[in-house]
């Protein structure tokens, strides 16, 4: 009798620990990667610093009801052409209107081979109320930018079309509705028969310490299997696009040295479906949201404290690499060759937004 128990008791033990490991290995989805690093670019960290100071002084604050959105997505728009100078690609704006009546762009800059077949990197660069918003999301649109510079210089190498966009709504009241930039985008997408292999959405990616207990989770029970530490960048994706996040990591991991840790999960657990990512989910494309987890590590998120000298540059110059090296490990392209048609500019520059 007391022979059975015992036996009954191991068994029990070791049913819950190959659950627990299934759950682990479910959510976090690790990745041993043995390789060695990648021939990745330099990425300055200076200019990702100039680009979010201003983004967040000079520009701020970038809301609808201020000022200071539309001179931005015309920075945004100059500079994105300064990058696109050593492969000849200019950046295109993609006006559109909202429900309310008003009138916004989308600024695109698309390079590779012209096919269908589409990664989508994107960034917003619209503010919550009147915050500086240096980390969310300055700091995503600094990557954008920067990462346009380096994909422009291999662009004659690059496997697959890559479209960088810059999202002008995003925050707030906006958030899930179709009056989104990216809700804009993945429609117009959708209908030219683009297939997006993945889209990537890059939101809030600029806040990393290394400060114990410095890192936060939804659950206390994550704190068992992820860091304490906020001094790495996180993955997020939904459940059925967990390949495409394990070869995301995979890509960092060989691009640098920076810490990539990763949440697949329902899009009911928090903080996976709360950015641009979700209206390429509701076009049928793979997507995944790449993040510093914001509110679980930044205490100034979303504050009038959220300022460009609380950021880590150099972190963020190994997220720009993480993302380069994301594009070129995809596999060559195949598919059908399409004809874009030349884009006439529509959205009338006031010259007070170009200073």
């Amino acid at each position: 009798m007391t022979s059975e128990i015992i036996n009954t008791t191991f068994d029990f033990l070791i049913a819950f620990l190959v659950a627990g490991l299934l759950v682990w290995f479910g959510i976090t989805q690790p990745v041993f990667s043995f390789f060695g690093q990648s021939s990745v670019p330099e990425i300055d960290s200076a200019i990702l610093q100039k680009h979010v100071e201003e983004l967040s002084q000079t520009y701020a604050p970038r809301t609808p009801d201020f000022e200071g959105i539309r001179p931005a997505a015309h920075y945004i728009y100059r500079q994105l052409t300064k990058a696109g100078q050593t492969s000849g690609r200019k950046p295109k704006y993609q006006p559109f209107w909202t429900m309310g009546g008003g009138r916004y762009s989308n600024i695109i800059f698309s390079l590779g081979p012209a096919t269908a077949e589409t990664v989508v990197i994107g960034a917003h660069y619209d503010t919550r109320n009147s915050f500086p918003g240096a980390d969310n999301n300055a700091s995503g649109v600094a990557t954008l930018i920067e990462l346009a510079r380096a994909l422009s210089i291999v662009e004659k190498e690059l496997p697959i079309r890559v479209e960088l966009v810059a999202y002008a709504l995003s925050e707030g009241s906006v958030l899930g509705t179709k009056d989104m930039g990216s809700f804009k985008h993945a429609k117009m997408l959708k209908k030219k028969n683009r297939d997006v292999k993945l889209m990537i959405s890059v939101d809030s990616v600029g806040y990393f310490t290394s400060e114990s207990n410095s890192q936060k989770y939804p659950f206390s029970f994550m704190k068992l299997v992820y860091p304490t530490r906020g001094n790495f960048i996180n993955i997020t994706s939904h459940l059925q696009d967990f390949m495409h996040l394990r070869q995301i990591k995979k890509s960092f991991k060989k691009a640098s040295n920076l810490a990539v840790h990763s949440v697949t999960a329902p899009e009911i657990f928090p903080n996976i479906a709360n950015s641009d990512h979700i209206n390429y989910w509701k076009h049928g494309y793979p997507a995944l949201h790449i993040s510093d987890t914001t509110s679980y590590r930044y205490k100034h998120y979303n504050t009038l404290n959220d300022t460009a000298n609380k950021l880590n540059y150099g972190a963020m110059a190994m997220v720009v690499q993480g993302l380069y090296q994301t594009v070129m490990d995809f596999p060559k392209s195949k598919g059908k060759y399409i004809a874009e048609p030349e884009q006439r500019e529509v959205w009338i520059i006031n010259p007070k937004d170009n200073k």
